[in-house]
């Protein structure tokens, strides 16, 4: 794939997983059409940052202060049939909740995720694709250069403000080898027309080959697993 802030790894010698999208010719991520005022949203988020007590964070496997955290923005609602439950961190970022009432879009949640500092989310894989039912839409808001998403054999790294989203279902590590911390706006919503239109439509093309070489590589990445293996990048 060639696009905007896609390149190749770089690497000689390829994990097998990301083999078998080497020449396969699908397009695995890619920028949307939107792109929101980064300065704005950079302004917005120091706001909510000094606002949110540390006890309004989630924190994903690390003490306070450090690894992965996430600041949910919009939650399915507690009670069935409900929809959206907006939470009040989205009174500091008024942009944000302008987004998530986009018509069209059928939004089930939305966090600000940070990855620390020469950190790595090591390969795995989520439902999570145009093509399926999820779509996982992500805007940066802090991007260090040099943070970059792999998906298969390839990376992405998109400038701050611009939208954008992968085919997920295939194994993909997010890496942060830099001394700034990476801050992304994550949006989940189901896959429908008005969303899908923002992106090329190659990103969605293909389905039952894109299945069928996403479980080649997710399958690969269980065997890796099976064998006793760590994922690369994992600490």
């Amino acid at each position: 794939m060639t696009g905007q802030g896609v390149t190749g790894t770089g690497e000689t010698t390829l994990l097998p997983w990301e083999q078998v999208t080497v020449g396969c010719g699908l397009t695995l991520h890619a920028p949307a059409t939107l792109r929101l005022d980064p300065a704005r949203l950079k302004a917005e988020f120091a706001a909510l940052d000094a606002a949110i007590p540390d006890r309004a964070r989630t924190h994903y496997g690390a003490q306070a202060g450090t690894g992965w955290t996430a600041i949910p923005l919009a939650l399915p609602a507690r009670q069935p049939g409900r929809g959206l439950e907006l939470l009040p961190a989205l009174d500091h970022m008024p942009l944000v909740r302008d987004l998530l009432g986009t018509p069209g879009w059928a939004v089930r949640s939305a966090n600000l995720l940070r990855q620390p500092a020469r950190g790595c989310l090591a390969w795995h894989y989520d439902n999570e694709a145009l093509h399926l039912d999820c779509v996982r839409l992500l805007v940066p808001i802090h991007a260090p250069a040099g943070a970059t998403t792999r998906i298969g054999h390839e990376r992405a790294a998109y400038a701050e403000g611009q939208a954008w989203t992968g085919d997920f279902s295939f194994p993909h590590q997010v890496e942060n080898a830099t001394p700034a911390d990476r801050v992304v706006l994550a949006v989940d919503m189901a896959s429908t027309p008005t969303l899908r239109a923002l992106f090329p439509p190659a990103l969605s093309a293909e389905v039952d080959r894109r299945r069928a070489l996403a479980a080649e590589a997710v399958n690969s990445l269980l065997g890796w697993w099976a064998a006793g293996n760590r994922s690369p990048g994992q600490a």
